[in-house]
């Protein structure tokens, strides 16, 4: 399910696209097998992640189904040559062609296409655990053609060959997309990550703040931000930081690690959707409403265009259909409707609707939510709605703590200029630059 941050329906655009929450669940399970219809009203675009689902506005692409992805089974069997350099990427890229037409049938389609592929990572460090047979395999690949090599001499070029390789392949199928579906916000799924996960066993000291080495690696990955068109980290809590201060501390890290790569390279900031869930990893536990804050709150605060909410296979049972119902009618919903609306008003107020707000200073917990004594959030015939307006004091909140992030096409304070030859439909009374 997806909702799209602080905008006034504003066009797909690739680095315009803001939004409330995006949200992916398995919800087609809870009215077909349960019986429960689950209350999405407060979300912008629903969708499920399923392979033979179509014309979705929020595709998902894995393994099996977008072009020759190379990786071993677990078996370890290679399954398209099993590594990025024993893929032939011209055959990959014909394939891709044939499955985007399946999925993606409309060439002037729009929304979001994540790709999710996870079993390699593109740097060679990063292949440790149960990903190290991609760096053996290279070593023996690289050893067999060249058997005078020493084991440095073997390790050094296999490296070089997986990384050079794997750029390739991620590279050409990002390309590949967005020539066939221009309209499309193109992105990998858990990218970028900054391995912020020392909490265990320690919250105390716990600081959520990304290493150099992975603010390095992710340097290194610079050539996959440039090519993306969106970027789409994930926030899941485990259920040692439910209702703590570290994991605002933990979510405001990685989504400013998302936003500062985002920002690579020349032109607009790319929009970044961060993935969550409406419960802790690993199980059914509900996030609570701090929780909702830690993530949701502090994610928009920090300028992301959506949310997706991502579920698995603990929500497909009939109580936990239950559950997710009541949390989504209750507290859930109007929280998000409470965020999604005051983003819209701020992005009214400070970016005439043509950017979205976010943080001056992104460290300080302050928040996009609305003021009690001026709005009140009802419930109408079953649907959440919010009854008010923003007072003079909201106002100040809003210009004290939080600047615009214009746009495509406009540029300013407030976002009143025009960069573009052609005003764009979302520009009110618009101005040209000087």
């Amino acid at each position: 399910v997806m909702n799209r941050i602080g905008d006034k329906g504003q066009p797909w655009r690739s680095p315009t696209l803001t939004g409330n929450e995006p949200d992916l669940l398995p919800t087609q399970d809870c009215e077909t097998e349960h019986n429960v219809k689950l209350s999405l009203d407060q979300f912008d675009i629903v969708a499920t992640p399923s392979e033979d689902v179509f014309r979705q506005n929020l595709t998902t692409f894995y393994k099996e189904n977008l072009g020759i992805y190379p990786y071993y089974d677990p078996e370890n069997t290679a399954v398209n040559g099993g590594l990025p350099q024993s893929v032939n990427l011209s055959q990959h890229l014909e394939k891709m062609s044939e499955n985007i037409d399946t999925y993606i049938p409309d060439p002037k389609a729009k929304g979001l296409t994540v790709i999710d592929w996870r079993e390699w990572h593109p740097l060679w460090g990063r292949n440790g655990h149960g990903k190290d047979r991609y760096r053996n395999k290279s070593r023996e690949l690289v050893a067999r053609k060249n058997t005078m090599l020493t084991q440095e001499q073997v390790n050094n070029a296999a490296q070089e060959e997986f990384e050079l390789a794997a750029r390739e392949f991620m590279l050409g199928t990002l390309r590949q997309g967005k020539n066939l579906r221009p309209n499309k916000l193109w992105g990998y799924y858990l990218y970028p990550d900054c391995y912020n996960y020392d909490y265990s066993g320690k919250l105390e000291t716990y600081t959520g703040r990304c290493s150099d080495v992975e603010i390095k690696r992710n340097d290194q990955l610079n050539w996959m931000w440039n090519e993306s068109t969106a970027l789409f980290p994930e926030i899941y809590l485990e259920k040692e930081l439910r209702s703590t201060d570290q994991a605002r501390l933990f979510v405001l890290n990685r989504v400013k690690e998302a936003m500062r790569a985002a920002s690579v390279g020349d032109g607009l900031t790319r929009p970044v959707f961060v993935y969550s869930q409406p419960t802790h990893k690993y199980g059914m536990t509900i996030l609570s409403k701090e929780d909702l804050v830690n993530t949701i709150g502090e994610s928009v605060a920090l300028g992301v265009a959506g949310v997706i909410y991502f579920g698995g296979k603990y929500y497909a049972t009939s109580s936990g259909c239950t559950a997710l119902n009541n949390f989504f009618r209750e507290t859930m919903g109007r929280y998000l409707l409470n965020v999604t609306t005051a983003a819209k008003e701020c992005s009214q107020k400070l970016c005439k609707f043509n950017g979205r707000c976010l943080r001056r200073k992104p460290d300080r917990a302050v928040f996009l939510h609305l003021n009690p004594s001026t709005h009140k959030i009802i419930s109408q015939k079953g649907k959440l709605k919010v009854r008010g307006s923003p007072g003079q004091a909201e106002l100040k909140a809003f210009r004290q703590h939080f600047k615009c992030q214009c746009y495509n096409g406009t540029k300013g304070e407030d976002c009143n200029c025009v960069t573009t030859p052609t005003p764009l439909e979302a520009v009110a009374t618009p101005k040209r630059c000087d």
